[in-house]
């Protein structure tokens, strides 16, 4: 997996790799986790025959940078992320694959430019970037960590928990980079089907309570959209990822068909 990196209008490098050649899809990771994912599950591997298969580090994760403000993780500044690397890879339109929080960023580009010529969201509810019990979740991490995260935050943290403790959450998440992407979410504005611009496969997990939920609210809305629907049975919210047997040979079918309308 070799890395190559894009710079976005306002500086922050995005890294990415490209594999296989065709038409253009961009892969975009699940909150906290990185391009490698991708690889890992067998996707890369599996696509690269037929497409020239983006994988992107969403900044803030991965080889990316990792702004600490808020404001560098706004949908318009992701937005312009994916579009410097379709720029720097040679690329007009693509699609966009999104799992979870990639395909709630890759939402918002597809409401807004028609580069995006499909996208695949697996996995997420419409409305809101952070809503409902995930929202609640942001807002208690946030007054748990974010008092940690001010000038001599390390110290505050070791007061709060063992040096051992402190260590392992160290290594295993950038507090103030983590507490940066998710404040961010909670003034991403809300989103829903008549929104995109292009046709839309809509994959859940029947295991995924928050997303089936917005499936039946949304019902009405679906009507007068470009939104196609697949539900896999027995999948829950990390299954719809790695379960690629089951969810793969629809997303091929989405991709490939010539539909532009529900």
């Amino acid at each position: 997996m070799n890395t190559s990196f894009a710079t976005s209008p306002d500086g922050v490098r995005v890294a990415y790799d490209v594999s296989g050649m065709g038409p253009a899809i961009m892969l975009l990771h699940g909150g906290g986790r990185t391009r490698r994912n991708w690889h890992e599950v067998g996707y890369v591997e599996r696509l690269r025959g037929d497409f020239k298969v983006i994988a992107v580090d969403i900044r803030g994760n991965g080889e990316s940078d990792k702004p600490t403000d808020p404001a560098y993780y706004t949908t318009d500044k992701m937005g312009q992320d994916l579009l410097a690397v379709a720029d720097a890879c040679g690329v007009e339109r693509f699609t966009i694959w999104g799992f979870s929080y990639g395909g709630n960023i890759g939402r918002y580009l597809a409401a807004q430019s028609e580069r995006v010529a499909k996208i695949i969201i697996m996995g997420i509810p419409f409305g809101l970037g952070a809503s409902g019990d995930f929202r609640r979740s942001i807002e208690d991490s946030r007054a748990h960590w974010a008092p940690s995260c001010k000038p001599n935050w390390m110290a505050r943290l070791i007061s709060n928990h063992s040096p051992r403790m402190t260590r392992t959450i160290c290594k295993r998440t950038n507090v103030p980079v983590t507490l940066a992407w998710l404040s961010a979410m909670l003034d991403w504005a809300a989103i829903e089907p008549a929104d995109l611009r292009c046709p839309t496969l809509w994959l859940l997990g029947s295991e995924n309570k928050n997303a089936m939920a917005s499936l039946q609210e949304c019902e009405e809305a679906l009507k007068e959209s470009k939104v196609q629907v697949h539900v896999v049975e027995g999948l829950n919210h990390l299954q719809e990822f790695t379960e690629i047997d089951k969810v793969l040979p629809a997303m091929l079918a989405f991709t490939r068909s010539d539909v532009s309308v529900r």
